[in-house]
């Protein structure tokens, strides 16, 4: 029992954005058992009654925060300075989208010269997420098709500010975009873009998710980073390799459990179907969720630096290898008695729909 001068450890966590070992294992309810109690206490990032701690999402200037999700806001803050560092990498492949209106006129990604393309714009936002999303799938499909993405005529949709990344289904502002004749292109990703691509007034020119190459696969949520800030490390090094141990289970347990895994992922996702969002992360999600820091990992990392920093979405470049620390997630599958699986690899996701 932790005594009344010594308060309990705070620990927060936030999943935020998609299937994540973190989401799984509150789900399960392994977090909690593990952490929620005794000398340390739990809490979800956004429950917290402080505006600025629930910011913290993007800035990661919260001690005692875990954070799994997409890699824009924590390379960002990396970027900014901020002292969280990699402590886990899970690679979720995802739906990504290139849509157009049906009968157009726009049949392949050739097509898209001096067509206008669509990028979400948050004027308040501290870094625009879906705007890089966005601007990194078009860049991928452009650079696929041979054309110059720095002569590409980007289209800015003005987008409403929120201080969370969930969307509104009943409001998709790209797709009202598109379907008004505002742009003649849009970037989707996940179940939302899922769900698009079935939607029969527009056409899919492109699944990025579906190219062999997987750093061309890389976005916002491709790979995601886990962090922690350094200086909790530092003071609590064996909370961190407990925290790590409980999503390694996690991601043990997925790959025994493909069916549970796609229901709790569907729960994630409110405002979708089940078939959009399961559909949107594809069949080897179950085992997708084992935390890692193998090379295409950290490559992907890099790759999604570099594309940050090349279009002005962060300011200052930083050394990846540096803001890796590989002892915490080593020390966990060694208490663990885990070796990473051998079938933990990037392949495509299958299917009849590639690029035209």
């Amino acid at each position: 029992m932790t005594s009344p001068l010594h308060s309990p450890i705070q620990l927060w966590y936030s999943h935020r954005g998609g299937a994540t070992a973190t989401g799984l294992a509150v789900a399960k309810g392994w977090l909690h058992a593990e952490f929620d109690g005794g000398a340390t206490s739990l809490r979800s990032l956004e429950d917290a009654a402080s505006r600025d701690i629930r910011l913290s999402y993007y800035h990661h200037g919260q001690t005692g925060l875990f954070r799994e999700g997409g890699n824009v806001p924590a390379l960002w803050a990396r970027s900014e300075g901020q002292g969280a560092v990699v402590v886990g990498i899970t690679w979720v492949d995802e739906y990504q989208g290139i849509l157009v209106r049906e009968g157009s006129g726009i049949q392949t990604l050739a097509d898209l010269k001096t067509k206008r393309l669509g990028l979400p714009l948050r004027r308040r936002a501290l870094i625009d997420i879906h705007r890089a999303s966005a601007q990194r799938g078009f860049v991928t499909a452009l650079n696929i098709a041979g054309l110059d993405p720095r002569r590409a005529r980007w289209t800015h949709i003005e987008s409403p500010d929120f201080e969370f990344p969930q969307r509104d289904p009943g409001r998709d502002i790209e797709l009202d975009a598109l379907k008004s004749g505002y742009v003649d292109a849009v970037f989707l990703r996940g179940a939302q873009g899922h769900a698009a691509a079935r939607d029969p007034s527009l056409r899919v020119i492109a699944d990025l998710n579906r190219l062999e190459d997987p750093l061309q696969r890389v976005n916002n949520g491709t790979p995601r980073p886990i962090t922690v800030d350094r200086d909790f490390l530092a003071r609590h090094p064996g909370i961190v390799r407990r925290y790590l141990g409980v999503l390694l289970r996690a991601g043990a347990w997925a790959r025994e459990h493909p069916d549970e895994v796609g229901q709790l992922a569907a729960l994630e996702n409110p405002g979708y179907t089940a078939l959009d969002v399961t559909g949107a992360l594809g069949p080897a999600l179950h085992r997708s969720l084992t935390p890692g820091l193998d090379p295409v990992r950290l490559a992907g990392l890099a790759s999604q630096k570099e594309f940050l920093l090349e279009w002005g979405f962060i300011r200052r470049d930083f050394d990846i290898d540096e803001w890796i620390d590989p002892a915490p997630l080593a020390e966990a599958k060694r208490f663990a008695g885990q070796v990473t699986p051998a079938n933990a690899i990037y392949p495509p996701v299958q299917g009849a729909i590639y690029v035209h």
